[in-house]
């Protein structure tokens, strides 16, 4: 019975890791249809406003903003708590001036990664990487 719970627990976190969505048991392509990283992707999954609405000339960067929810809950509503290295954590060193939350704290999408970001590096641009990613980790770690 031990090994059975152990194994369980083992499976849930795996899935987790790997992009399942925390509400059920489909990845987020599977639930949404679509990555909402792409430009074809919902923008509602993460914004208050859909891509029409976004996209628009009149409207403010300020309403672009607006997400459903706290910036790590939007991200976390698909790739769970085993994501966010450095979240909510205040870092040392930020030689690269990334962007930090108001408190001056790590956030999900916006410290490390950038959903929207416009790259030719491969890697870059798969992960959603706001610098390179042989220049991205030294931003804040000097070792």
């Amino acid at each position: 019975m031990r090994y059975l719970i152990l194994s369980t627990a083992l499976l849930s976190s795996l899935l987790v890791s790997v992009g399942y969505c925390s509400a059920g048991d489909k990845t987020a392509s599977e639930k949404f249809g679509a990555s909402p990283h792409t430009e074809t992707g919902d923008c509602t999954i993460c914004h208050l406003y859909s891509a029409e609405t976004l996209r628009s000339w009149f409207v403010f960067g300020s309403t672009k903003k607006l997400l459903n929810g706290n910036l790590n809950e939007v991200c976390r509503n698909c790739h769970g708590s085993g994501f966010g290295h450095g979240v909510g954590k205040k870092t040392k060193v930020n030689h690269a001036n990334l962007p930090l939350n108001h408190d001056g704290e790590i956030t999900c999408a916006t410290t490390c990664h950038d959903m929207h970001v416009r790259t030719e590096d491969q890697k870059q641009k798969y992960f959603h990487l706001r610098r390179p990613f042989d220049s991205l980790c030294i931003s804040c770690h000097d070792t």
